[in-house]
């Protein structure tokens, strides 16, 4: 637990760079064009609807924290039932890399575990003995940098977008919902990536520790 804090303290800035991008842009489109900047008063902006819409990046922010790590990695595999990648290692991804040896795994664990619990508990048993390794430790912190930003940008493509509807403007508004649905859609895929990778990078030290 201690080695993934560590990982997603060293993500902290490329997060809230992200997420101010996306606060950032929001702001732009939906709230700097309502104001009158030469007729503007704070007391009366603070006092109607210009409040709620400043807490708009906390309230985003608070969300992304409630978001358990399962509902994340439902959020980016989009699989309800069991998400996390190491619950289809052996069945799946381990089948698709030509740096694991299969034989020695099937020698080492057999029988290889078939359902997903099982699967994901052996896996994580593995990912314990080589948890330090610089291509692990690399690979498990860019999958964590991924999934969170894929679950920042489902939110900001959730509650922006139904916000962006009614407060930008014309055709913007559309523009604006096309541009964070395919910025979730291109996280996510990153996100699947790097997690497959993760979970291959595992096995594939385990198989060639063997030779």
């Amino acid at each position: 637990m201690s080695n993934q804090k560590t990982l997603k303290e060293q993500n902290s800035k490329l997060i809230w760079t992200f997420f101010s991008f996306n606060a950032v842009l929001f702001y732009l489109l939906a709230i700097v064009p309502i104001i009158k900047f030469q007729e503007f008063d704070w007391q009366e902006f603070v006092k109607g609807q210009g409040i709620w819409l400043m807490l708009i990046p906390l309230i985003l922010f608070i969300l992304n924290g409630i978001i358990s790590s399962n509902q994340k990695a439902v959020i980016t595999f989009w699989r309800f039932k069991n998400p996390l990648p190491a619950c289809r290692a052996f069945s799946h991804y381990a089948q698709k890399d030509d740096r694991i040896d299969n034989k020695i795994l099937e020698a080492k664990f057999s029988p290889l575990p078939e359902t997903a619990k099982e699967q994901n508990s052996l896996w994580y048993k593995i990912y314990k003995l080589f948890q330090e390794d610089p291509i692990v430790k690399k690979s498990h912190k860019d999958f964590l940098l991924g999934r969170d930003l894929c679950s920042i940008a489902l939110l900001f493509f959730v509650f922006g977008g139904i916000l962006g509807i009614f407060l930008i403007s014309d055709i913007t508004k559309w523009w604006y919902l096309i541009f964070a649905f395919f910025q979730y859609i291109i996280l996510a895929v990153v996100a699947q990536n790097h997690g497959k990778r993760f979970v291959c990078n595992v096995l594939a030290l385990e198989t060639s520790k063997q030779s």
